[in-house]
């Protein structure tokens, strides 16, 4: 349990918080109003959820940590899941034992990605070329005649360049090894913080 609490806790202080500006008027002085508790998380204990009010327009928001989704009881490992197992398995990823939610919710979950996925990834492409100008973008299924539509190909052009960019941001921190579970809290930062919609918002 301690395990869990101190993991949790990395991914708050490395992924901040994804409430900076008030959602309503984008005024960026937010003051504490109270928490709720709220369960169904990747550990049984009860997490407190900040809550904000505007100095500008007086209106309150919840202030999400990056490993969770806004208004959906799935925390984001479980999306993670979802995609490893669909482009490990594109034929047959619904009977994989790793999706433990409705396979109606897989199915709609799928579909808002791929879109959420294909909008990002111009903002992914910049921002690693930011960091290495020189950067090849290139990865092993751009030479691949593959029509872009396709959803398995436009996830994993995305995850390939999430991955890339974790990693070359974490260097720049602290130049430490990557933890592979944290990607999705970091997909989920980087989709809030430059598009305005975490994952599953459009």
């Amino acid at each position: 349990m301690q395990k869990a609490q101190r993991y949790l806790l990395l991914l708050v202080t490395r992924y901040d918080l994804y409430t900076k500006r008030c959602p309503f008027c984008g005024y960026d002085h937010l003051i504490r109003w109270g928490y709720y508790t709220r369960r169904g998380l990747p550990i049984s204990a009860h997490i407190r959820i900040q809550r904000v009010r505007c100095k500008n327009c007086h209106r309150t928001t919840n202030v999400l940590p990056s490993f969770l989704l806004a208004n959906n009881q799935h925390a984001v490992n479980l999306i993670g899941d979802l995609l490893s197992c669909y482009i490990k398995q594109p034929n047959d990823w619904h009977h994989s034992p790793d999706i433990t939610m409705d396979l109606s919710t897989a199915y709609r979950y799928l579909r808002i990605l791929t879109q959420q996925a294909n909008d990002a990834l111009p903002q992914l492409r910049k921002t690693l070329l930011c960091i290495h100008p020189q950067y090849r973008l290139n990865d092993h299924i751009d030479g691949n005649p593959v029509s872009v539509s396709e959803r398995r190909c436009i996830l994993q052009r995305f995850l390939s360049l999430a991955k890339r960019l974790l990693t070359e941001g974490v260097h720049l921190i602290d130049d430490s090894c990557v933890d592979a579970v944290t990607l999705f809290p970091f997909i989920n930062y980087f989709l809030a913080s430059q598009t305005g919609n975490a994952l599953l918002q459009r």
